[in-house]
């Protein structure tokens, strides 16, 4: 692999997110993987240490409290984003924005919201026509403490969106495509988006079908666009929709 010294330099003023501005490839890629994983475990074995907690089903009774997944989600995130910033910015030379797709969006905002709107529409929809085993996840235990719902309307609209698509239509999406081509950047980015919250939905496959839709519908915004801003805007709006209608469900059936 050459080395970063000799890889191009991408001008700030690039204002193309094209495959030419992602040099990093599968070595760099393996590397956050495995810095992902290690931390979310390290976090995991953190928590049940502090909390006193023990039991087969420890881990999972611990991630269904916001007051703990929020904040280990948050440490696991920060070594994570420190080391895409030194791969592209240090390594690899290439401005942040331009590396990671963080340019203009083309059309307005508001366009991108509503799609936000509908995508969280299909995908409630098909959550209810595909159904599920019955199982509580870790997601639906947070979902249903009213406590907590202010906590993850934040996070979940103002802080993952941002992350997560920084970390997967950013800087994944970028090597893939340049490694393989956009269709195969898309599928990839959305596979791994589905795997990541796996845990969160007990690794239910209907749910997670439905996960892999709205990644699918988040990678297109992102290739059409060549903008991480689009798809965060989608994002965003996708999660606060989602948050609406359970809003509305809890006062009705309150």
């Amino acid at each position: 692999m050459t080395t970063a010294p000799d890889a191009p330099r991408v001008g700030a003023g690039d204002r193309s997110a094209g495959p030419g501005t992602a040099p990093w490839g599968y070595r760099e890629l393996l590397v956050l993987a495995a810095l992902g994983a290690l931390c979310q475990l390290a976090g995991v074995a953190v928590a049940l240490a502090l909390l006193g907690a023990d039991g087969p089903d420890a881990a999972e009774v611990l991630l269904s409290k916001a007051h703990v997944a929020i904040p280990l989600q948050m440490a696991a995130w920060v070594p994570v984003l420190a080391y895409i910033a030194y791969v592209v910015s240090v390594r690899w030379r290439v401005p942040l924005r331009t590396g990671l797709g963080w340019l203009p969006m083309r059309g307005a905002p508001s366009r991108y919201a509503r799609l936000g709107l509908l995508l969280a529409c299909c995908s409630l929809l098909a959550s209810i026509a595909i159904g599920g085993n019955g199982r509580s996840t870790p997601m639906d235990a947070i979902l249903a403490d009213p406590g907590s719902l202010w906590a993850v309307a934040v996070f979940g609209v103002l802080v993952a969106p941002c992350v997560e698509e920084l970390v997967f239509r950013g800087f994944l999406f970028g090597s893939l495509e340049r490694l393989h081509g956009r269709a195969v950047a898309v599928v990839a980015t959305s596979a791994l988006f589905a795997a990541l919250h796996g845990g969160q939905y007990g690794w239910q496959v209907p749910k997670l079908a439905v996960l892999l839709a709205v990644g699918l519908a988040l990678g297109g915004v992102r290739a059409h666009s060549g903008s991480t801003i689009a798809s965060t805007v989608v994002h965003m709006a996708y999660n606060g929709a989602l948050l609406v209608f359970l809003g509305i469900s809890i006062a009705g059936l309150g």
